[in-house]
């Protein structure tokens, strides 16, 4: 592996240049920190950093708050937390206008066709009224459709074991899913490949 160029490297060097360098005065500073993890194109490559091109800018925006507040945690990439804690309410605002700009991409994981039915069933009955039908287009929450795997399974964890801040609409629904459920769904999020 080349050091220099290792991806892991400029994500560490962007981390370090946010945390320790002065206030960002404008986006494009801040935005290499971002881009560290979720990619120029806000896709990224990691299992368990989610894509958030596309996704709604409301949605954006009240993810962030959440990781500014210490509403939502930070246990698998406890960098989030450290970048959130340093972003004014207009530098959220502007990140979350830039990557909701951006066309969404699903990830392209590999999926088990048979849970992907029984998450289906699991989605249409719990999560689509809020979350879309067959389509990410479809949504007015954040987009679950195509998104990664390892990603969802954390978040998803968390909500089932009430440990991440819900609106009790979502409560309920979060609340009854078993670990099995919650891989049922996974697999029905990972069968979206467009």
């Amino acid at each position: 592996m080349n050091i220099r160029n290792s991806s892991m490297n400029k994500t560490v060097f962007a981390v370090l240049l946010f945390l320790c360098g002065p206030v960002w005065a404008d986006i494009s500073g801040m935005l290499m920190m971002c881009t560290g993890c979720h990619g120029e194109d806000g896709i990224g490559v990691e299992s368990d950093i989610p894509i958030i091109a596309g996704i709604p800018e409301m949605v954006q925006e009240d993810a962030l708050y959440a990781y500014l507040d210490g509403d939502r945690q930070c246990a698998s990439k406890p960098m989030m937390c450290m970048a959130a804690s340093r972003l004014t309410e207009e530098q959220i605002v502007e990140f979350a206008a830039h990557f909701a700009a951006m066309p969404y991409v699903a990830a392209g994981e590999e999926f088990d066709p048979v849970l992907a039915d029984v998450g289906k069933a699991i989605h249409d009955e719990n999560c689509a009224i809020c979350h879309g039908a067959d389509d990410p287009g479809d949504a007015e929450a954040s987009i679950l459709h195509g998104q990664r795997k390892d990603y969802l399974r954390y978040g998803l964890q968390q909500y089932a074991a009430g440990e991440r801040s819900q609106l009790p609409a979502m409560e309920k629904k979060t609340s009854v899913l078993s670990s099995d459920d919650i891989e049922a769904l996974l697999n029905y999020y990972a069968s979206y490949q467009d």
